[in-house]
């Protein structure tokens, strides 16, 4: 027993454990003197301590894979999500809006109907994509043989999968392809082969709607980034029987690679009638909101908080957490109740998103994410789905350089600054809450090369972008929720009373619409249009009406009082390289 004390079992190391089973061995006396070294049993020393360190290494890492924290496997992170109730988001195709056309159509037809799943097509970086119609659609004609209507397309190539119940011999109806975009799921179930009756089951979404004989089916994540379908066990859901004959239909996609995509083309279509073209006439809105499958790191985050939600929207970080994660085509959530807005309204929350790609969502976007929240809210809250609030950051920077150091010239530089701007924009902005730390983004761009930029000076200006009407009168109310320094606000041009006309404050809160005479003297044209209150940011423009003006928006921008730039609610800050005003000067140091 005595031997017991030169155990040592705390040491996981190769040369550790290898000494500390010598040492065992010298201690008993059939070893005693004998040399372990330079003979066969140091042989079997490094097989001991080499089986030893490679069964410590291999507990050590099933230890890990048991733990969401730890785990590295992706199948192992998705079965301890999977006992959070937590489904990782698939990848999701691209979309656009398009306009069709059809002509040569039978003049006796009113009305033709765009089939699900009608092909169109894509060439993205020289590789071509496929687009389909995700639902049916009804189109009416605009003239004798025309028809032309809108429609969504969606990136992904349709496939469908079925099995055969069987009780003796039960399968998993696991989707074989890789790339599923599991919000194109439709599941129907024939009864058998001699019976036709088809009963569509529906993605099952609040279990507290759910009953024995509810036609629902859930989605799961299986091994090797699949999707399995589940259904009912007949007490949660209705359950299959032996013959049933299941169908799944289902895109695969290609993820984010056919963002930006704006040239479309007709594959194949079938309308029930005969017909002479069909072209996609115009791209109202060009392919986004494609983005790849969740990823590990990402379902690490939102498993646990998806399991403090309980599917109940009650605090503002459930709308965010469940909106985030049933909905991959929003990039960004932030949800604050009614007494919160400026006015307060009590009995609302407002949820203000952001779609990838997009500065706004549609009307519709917006109308089926309230369809899909209300029912998880309190009865006396009422969830108001609003637009983000964009304020622009314009930069000018002044980028000093080491002409003996760089091989480029002033243009390039400058090339290499914009594109580091675009850089800390898309990594530090962009969402809800992102601040602008402008210590942080002078220091990014003195990081842009390889030693070459000796300093940078900025300064910005934050700027608000709106549309005015141009027939009614009307208020203009801008909130930049920062404190603006007076006498410092800009426009751009605009037409009022027939003169080229901009918008500017005296530096005592009133807001004027001036003109530049021949001298480039301003003359007012309206002395009092309007007022700012430099601390909280709001500037008001009174019965506003200009003919016309020169952008596609109307700018208006001002100097902050402080260079850190804090949003607040539903603001997001934006930093756009293509309006920053860089100026290059080479020095030789």
């Amino acid at each position: 027993m005595s031997a017991n004390t030169y155990l040592q079992v705390s040491e996981l190391d190769f040369d550790e454990i290898r000494t500390n089973l010598k040492t065992y061995l010298s201690s008993q006396d059939q070893f005693k003197d004998y040399s372990f070294e330079g003979s066969a049993m140091a042989v079997l020393l490094d097989v001991l301590a080499y089986n030893t360190h490679y069964n410590a290494y291999y507990l050590n890492m099933v230890g890990n894979e048991m733990f969401l924290d730890t785990a590295q496997q992706r199948d192992s992170v998705v079965s301890r999500a999977k006992e959070l109730g937590y489904t990782p988001v698939s990848s999701v195709g691209a979309q656009a809006e398009v306009s069709l056309t059809i002509s040569g159509v039978d003049s006796t037809v009113t009305q033709i109907t765009i089939p699900k799943n009608a092909k169109f097509t894509t060439t993205f970086d020289d590789v071509t994509y496929t687009y389909v119609n995700p639902a049916a659609k009804n189109i009416a004609a605009t003239s004798v043989g025309v028809f032309t209507g809108s429609l969504t397309i969606k990136e992904g190539e349709p496939l469908a999968h079925s099995w055969t119940v069987s009780a003796s011999n039960p399968v998993r109806y696991i989707l074989p392809n890789a790339g599923v975009d599991t919000t194109s799921v439709t599941v129907t179930v024939q009864e058998s082969s001699s019976d036709s009756t088809v009963v569509e089951f529906y993605r099952a979404s609040n279990i507290t709607q759910i009953y024995s004989t509810s036609p629902i089916y859930f989605v799961e994540e299986a091994a090797d980034k699949k999707y399995e379908i589940i259904f009912g066990s007949g007490s949660l859901g209705k359950s299959l029987k032996a013959g049933n004959i299941v169908k799944v239909d289902y895109l695969v996609n290609n993820g984010e690679e056919t963002n930006g995509a704006d040239s479309f083309s007709v594959d194949s279509l079938d309308i029930g009638t005969a017909y002479s073209s069909a072209t996609i006439t115009s791209v109202s809105s060009s392919a986004l909101g494609g983005r790849p499958q969740e990823t590990v790191e990402s379902i690490k985050f939102q498993a646990p908080r998806n399991y403090q939600t309980q599917n109940r929207a009650v605090i503002a970080s459930d709308y965010e957490r469940i909106l985030l994660s049933e909905n991959p085509d929003l990039q960004s959530v932030i949800a604050f109740g009614g007494e919160q807005a400026t006015p307060a309204v009590f009995g609302k929350v407002y949820i203000a998103v952001k779609p990838f790609g997009e500065r706004f969502a549609t009307q519709n976007r917006k109308q089926s994410i309230k369809t899909s929240i209300v029912d998880r809210t309190p009865l006396a809250v009422d969830p108001v789905i609003i637009d983000a609030d964009y304020t622009y950051i314009i930069p000018t920077i002044t980028t000093y350089y080491d002409v003996t150091k760089s091989s480029l010239n002033d243009s390039a530089v400058a090339a290499n600054v914009r594109a580091a701007i675009t850089t800390f924009s898309t990594t530090n902005l962009g969402r809800f809450g992102n601040k602008l730390r402008f210590s942080r983004f002078v220091r990014s761009l003195d990081d842009t090369s390889d030693g070459y930029v000796l300093n940078n000076d900025a300064t910005i200006k934050i700027e608000k972008r709106v549309t005015p009407n141009l027939n009614v009168a009307e208020l203009v109310s801008l909130r930049f929720n920062n404190a603006i320094r007076p006498g410092s606000m800009g426009s751009s041009e605009f037409t009022y009373n027939g003169f080229s006309a901009f918008l500017g404050d005296d530096g005592l809160g009133t807001i004027s619409i001036f003109r530049y005479s021949d001298s480039k003297e301003r003359v007012n044209i309206i002395p009092v249009a309007g007022t700012v209150d430099y601390v909280t940011g709001i500037v008001t423009i009174e019965n506003f009406l200009p003919s016309a003006f020169s952008d596609l928006e109307l700018r208006i921008n001002v100097s902050p009082e402080n260079l850190d730039i804090i949003p607040i609610r539903e603001q997001i800050l934006l930093l756009n390289s293509p309006d920053a005003i860089i100026n290059v000067v080479g020095e030789q140091t």
